[in-house]
Formats: structure tokens, sequence, C-alpha cells
């Protein structure tokens, strides 16, 4: 397996811990809007995250005329797809709006974090 495919693995990994464990403490809590809120968040965030990994690895056997087209209808789907969900989630189900974007910004808190810990373990 590729460093790639590790990064991108261990971010998913990592984001999944800690939303579930971020989700099961709120709803422990009774702040059900909260959980809700983040757990969609962290999907949208996550699932964002897996399929930008899978379209870069998909880039690679792609011709380079055709590469920018593909990644630009990509880029406009998931951008739908995810505002699609926020919106429902927003208007719909009334979720709470800081744990929404807690939620969203999950991934790339747990980037920098898997970040640090692969620098600080390469030091020693």
């Amino acid at each position: 397996m590729g460093e790639q495919a590790r990064f991108v693995r261990g971010t998913l990994l990592g984001g999944v811990l800690v939303a579930g464990a971020a989700v099961i403490g709120l709803a422990a809590w009774g702040r059900w809007t909260w959980a809700i809120g983040f757990a969609v968040g962290a999907l949208v965030s996550l699932g964002n995250f897996q399929l930008i990994g899978q379209a870069v690895d998909r880039m690679a056997s792609v011709e380079r005329g055709r590469a920018a087209s593909t990644l630009w209808r990509g880029a406009l789907l998931r951008f739908g797809i995810s505002g699609a969900v926020l919106v429902v989630a927003l208007l719909l189900v009334r979720v709470s709006i800081p744990a929404l974007v807690a939620g969203l910004v999950i991934t790339q808190v747990t980037m920098i974090v898997l970040w640090f810990t692969r620098a600080l373990r390469s030091l020693t």
C-alpha cells in the first residue's frame, strides 16, 4: 500500500473514530440536534475526502487533456451532493449549526493530527 493510500485510510479511520465518539457522547448528553448535526457534517466531510482520494487515484490513468474536465465534473458533483445534504440537514431536520460546522472540519483536523504524529515519529 502506498503512502497516499495509508494517509487516506488513516485520516478516514481517525475521523470515523473521533466522530463516532463525539456523536455517542452528544447523544448520551441528550443533545440530539447537536449529535445529528455533527454526524451529518462528519459524513459529508469524510465522504468528500474519500471521493477526492478516489479521484486523485483515477487521474493517474487519464490522459492530460481530459484530466481537468474530469476533475471539474467530479468537483461539481461532490459540491452539489454536499450542498443538498447540508440544505436538507439545516432546513428539514433543523440540526445545530455549530455542531454541523464542527463535523465538517473533522477531516481537516484529523489530517493535521496525522501529519504531526507522522512527523514526530520520523524525528525519533
